[in-house]
């Protein structure tokens, strides 16, 4: 019979085990949606091919960034539990976590971030991804969504989750961004300091960890908690299922036989009606930015407009669950984003 996870923990919780990084839910360099988009992408006719492509080399993109920071939890010889991308339930949309590190001291959440260019934080906090040429020169500065924002929202989740089933009291859950583009710059020099506390390079994560678990050194719960909460995170997890053929519109092309649409993800055909909402979102931001005298990046990126256009968001919950969109951004903006995407 072969053993379940929950078999596996109870066999470490017999002993003492965690005595360096322990990986419960191993990161995976080549995970299952990348399989599939390999696979799509050798299949598909020329004129289905550029999205895929796209959607390929961001993945990829992604991947990478994660691959760094698991180097280096992997080699910070610190006694901990590890999860990697986790994906839990959250009344009604799902809340993602890239890494959850679980202490004797306390819980970290590390949100990873590969983003091309330098980062600049200002006073007020706002974000600000800088693009240079070859000889150094910068050519672009757009506006970004705080990952800052994102990362404190995953922070009261998990609280929110792990008190409601009483896996935890008084531990701490704290959280992080991680820039894991080792070219990038970031200029935090007047950024709040909430910010400060919270944004790092990735060769920075051993010496992050180990400083606030030194902050809680009177803290010392027991490892069976520690392994309560990371089996709890394990059973819960749902890992996210696209039907990539569905949302290119890719027939007579089998991936992987009973391949589910999560629910939030929408089918996609590249059709009419989308270049309509591509349109219509467009001229909404333009006549919001020009009313508010904003820049049109405020209310939402190009990448965002992809994102809703793709997973066409029928409600404030799955626009919040966008990247790039918070509570606030959704408030000001989500009613008539929704009302053009759902006409």
């Amino acid at each position: 019979m072969k053993a379940t996870f929950t078999d596996y923990v109870k066999h470490l919780m017999k002993i003492k085990t965690i005595s360096e990084p322990t990986f419960l839910k191993d990161f995976e360099q080549e995970s299952q949606q990348l399989h599939e988009l390999k696979k799509l992408s050798r299949e598909s006719p020329a004129n289905k091919r550029t999205l895929i492509e796209r959607d390929l080399l961001l993945l990829k993109h992604g991947i990478e960034g994660e691959a760094k920071v698991y180097y280096e939890l992997k080699n910070s010889f610190i006694p901990m539990l590890c999860l990697h991308d986790i994906r839990i339930p959250y009344k009604d949309y799902y809340a993602q976590f890239d890494f959850v590190i679980i202490t004797n001291k306390l819980i970290y959440i590390l949100e990873t971030k590969k983003l091309s260019g330098d980062i600049e934080v200002n006073g007020d906090g706002d974000f600000i991804r800088i693009i240079k040429n070859k000889h150094g020169n910068i050519i672009k500065k757009e506006g970004m969504y705080s990952p800052i924002s994102q990362s404190e929202r995953q922070v009261n989740i998990l609280r929110e989750v792990l008190l409601r089933e009483e896996l935890i009291k008084t531990l701490p859950i704290k959280s992080a961004v991680i820039i894991a583009n080792p070219k990038s710059i970031i200029n935090k020099t007047y950024s709040p300091n909430r910010i400060k506390e919270k944004l790092y390079k990735h060769d920075q994560i051993g010496q992050l960890l180990k400083t606030e678990m030194a902050k809680e050194k009177d803290r010392d719960i027991l490892e069976k908690q520690q392994f309560n909460i990371a089996r709890f995170l394990m059973e819960k997890h749902e890992p996210l299922k696209i039907d990539y053929a569905a949302k290119y519109a890719v027939h007579n092309i089998e991936l992987i036989p009973e391949v589910e649409l999560a629910s939030a993800v929408d089918t996609i055909e590249l059709d009419s009606k989308e270049k309509d909402i591509y349109a219509m979102l467009k001229a909404y931001r333009l006549e919001t930015s020009r009313k508010g005298n904003l820049k049109p990046y405020w209310v939402f990126t190009n990448s965002e407009l992809d994102e809703i256009v793709e997973r066409r968001p029928r409600n404030i919950a799955d626009l919040i669950a966008i990247k790039g969109f918070g509570e606030t951004k959704a408030a000001k903006y989500g009613a008539a984003i929704l009302e053009i995407v759902n006409k």
